[in-house]
């Protein structure tokens, strides 16, 4: 299949992006760094059409890992650029609202750098962009919605600042987009190797784990054995007392120490298999298995059992059998879940950050044009510009000079370089910055090292016809046992110019979601086991990828008429070994007095250096990445 006769680079360049080591055999990794340089970028390579293997590709954690790992940094830099007001390391959300705030407090004449190791901005906002036949598709590489019942009002305002219209992006999704309202029509897909046949079952599955409507015949469908479906229909029905002697107290206990694995596997009954089926949601939230969520984490997802765990709400015990077949009860509705999505997710929220601070990036000046506007990445690093943004560019080294400033130190396309600076923010992993200041106290380090960054891959799948995928009649599926846990259409979502395509032979982009932990063996913590599925994932070529995505495709389409050798024209791969930021989870993490969780004691500023991540606010949202960019720049001007 030619997947990439669109592009100018090909899947084989980014499969074997570090090749360039067999003519540089005497360099150390620090030299192997970044498929793209800053002027090839500059030359026509657009990397938000880039295919293939993205996210943690090949050549864009190399200079990192060396130094992690072993330690390795260049012993001298080239002084470069003249000296800035601030330095940004990170220029994802966090790191670009940093820039934003900082040059909207401190005048337009602020010199602001920005230095990013990858060949895009956005960090996991990552936009997927392709081309079929003359017309532009997009999928989400990472970071998707716009949480904006969660945010506060400071985290809402800026993004209502820089062009984010609520209403509008409301407006423009298709209400039944399953990843929009998990309520909607939906499909379970049932894999041969785990349930013995290919099986995709349309329905409201979401309500039907929460009891609503004809719930049982909808367990019935799924073929399980009769104890299997016996137990879950008892668990969805709340008419069977798991926990029989119990007080509430001695409930409320259990459930928040207690695996949702264990109770369904020990006190409801069910197989391994049973188990598995409902574990899509939790595995593409928390990005681990059933057996290392609490039962209160698990019903928080939606998963089946909040009618005989919880005490029953208002809408649980409504007499009125109309409502009883339509609304779940409150506690399984996700109806404030139901969050703006932009067409490529928050990769839109990046450009508008992006198109603030270097208005010659692009000719956008509308909230609805930020979606198909074409970027010109030559614009990001101009020599004089008052804000420049530096691609392929991974920081090594930060410290406090004697003199008042800061050193920013970072190797690019094989050159060691150092920036001056008068204020320093980092914004990238926080794991990495311990290895970045030496002069941390190790106590600090130690509170920075703690949170282990939930590794995934987000694949978009370009079809040439939707065909396919449109007559299987849902958005969306769950996907238990499978490689993807998760697999929906991307976003479909109308915004000024960008129209999502809707006859049934259109082209149509797949969105699919792989968390990487394996589930729990014996007392391993989360954090355990997202290491581990770092190392997976980092292990695996794109091959092994494209095989686990077309195999998936092909279980779950092909009774509908896919075939993988004529349907599928692209692939894009975004892995992210380190992905989402650590929350604490109940069964491995302790609680910590207010000030003292180690992601508090972890970002306290270092002399002209201060730290903005969503590492930083143990929260994997944009909010939480605005919420600590404010912090950081406010403690600029402390």
């Amino acid at each position: 299949m030619n997947k990439d006769k669109k592009l100018k680079i090909t899947r084989r360049d980014f499969l074997d992006g570090v090749a360039m080591m067999g003519g540089v055999a005497a360099l150390s990794p620090l030299h192997v760094f970044g498929e793209h340089t800053q002027e090839e970028l500059s030359v026509g390579v657009y990397p938000p059409t880039l295919t293939g293997l993205r996210g943690n590709h090949p050549g864009s954690y190399d200079v990192a890992h060396a130094l992690a790992r072993g330690g390795q940094r260049p012993t001298e830099f080239e002084e470069v650029d003249n000296v800035y007001d601030l330095v940004v390391v990170g220029a994802g959300i966090s790191g670009l609202t940093a820039a934003y705030l900082f040059r909207k407090r401190f005048g337009a004449a602020a010199k602001i750098l920005l230095l990013d190791n990858h060949d895009d901005f956005g960090g996991h906002a990552r936009r997927n962009e392709f081309n079929a036949d003359g017309r532009t598709l997009l999928g989400v590489g990472g970071s998707l919605n716009l949480e904006q019942a969660a945010m506060g009002d400071s985290a809402r305002s800026l993004l209502e600042e820089i062009g984010v219209d609520f209403t509008s992006l409301r407006q423009g999704i298709e209400p039944d987009y399953v990843i929009y309202d998990p309520m909607s029509s939906h499909g379970l897909y049932l894999n041969a190797s785990v349930y013995g046949t290919d099986r995709a079952m349309n329905g409201q599955w979401n309500l039907t784990w929460a009891g609503a409507g004809d719930f049982q015949s909808a367990i019935r469908s799924l073929q399980l054995p009769p104890s299997d479906e016996q137990g879950l229909i008892n668990l969805i029905s709340g008419e069977q007392d798991f926990l029989p002697g119990m007080s509430a107290q001695e409930r409320e206990q259990f459930m928040h120490s207690t695996s949702y694995e264990s109770f369904l596997s020990e006190h409801v009954g069910l197989s391994p298999g049973a188990v598995q089926i409902t574990e899509p949601w939790i595995k593409a939230l928390f990005g681990v298995s059933v057996a290392s969520v609490s039962i209160y984490e698990a019903l928080y997802t939606g998963a089946p059992g909040a009618a005989a765990l919880l005490p029953p709400t208002p809408e649980a015990s409504d007499p009125d059998p109309e409502n009883a077949e339509t609304e779940a009860p409150e506690a399984e509705n996700p109806g404030a879940d139901r969050y703006p999505i932009y067409p490529d997710g928050n990769a839109s929220v990046a450009r508008l950050l992006v198109r603030h601070l270097i208005p010659a990036v692009a000719a956008a000046n509308t909230e609805e044009n930020i979606v198909t506007s074409t970027f010109d990445y030559a614009q990001l690093d101009r020599e004089g510009a008052p804000v420049r943004l530096r691609l392929n560019s991974t920081v090594v080294n930060v410290r406090n000079r004697d003199d008042g400033l800061v050193d920013a130190s970072y190797v690019v396309a094989g050159n060691a370089q150092t920036v001056r600076t008068k204020h320093c923010i980092l914004a990238g992993y926080g794991g990495m910055v311990p290895h970045l200041c030496p002069e941390l106290p190790p106590a600090q380090k130690e509170s920075l090292a703690y949170g282990v960054k939930v590794p995934f891959i987000c694949t978009n799948v370009l079809l040439r016809s939707g065909a396919a995928v449109r007559k299987a009649g849902v958005s969306g599926y769950q996907c238990p046992g499978s490689f993807y846990s998760l697999v929906a259409t991307a976003p479909p979502v109308s915004q000024g110019n960008f129209q999502p395509p809707t006859k049934l032979d259109d082209p149509v982009v797949v969105w699919m979601i792989h968390a990487a932990a394996p589930p729990a063996s014996g007392d391993q913590s989360s954090r355990d086991l997202y290491r581990l599925g770092r190392h997976q994932l980092l292990s695996m070529s794109f091959e092994d990828i494209e095989a686990a995505t077309l195999s998936q495709l092909s279980g779950m389409f092909g009774a509908t008429g896919f075939n993988a050798e004529t349907d599928v024209e692209a692939i894009t791969a975004n892995r992210w070994a380190h992905g989402y930021a650590y929350e604490y989870m109940e069964l491995h993490d302790p609680v910590w007095p207010e000030g003292e969780a180690p992601h508090e004691l972890g970002r306290a500023p270092i002399g002209r250096i201060s730290i903005a991540n969503s590492d930083s606010e143990a929260q994997a949202y944009v909010q939480s990445a605005i919420d600590a960019a404010i912090r950081a720049v406010d403690e600029v001007l402390a």
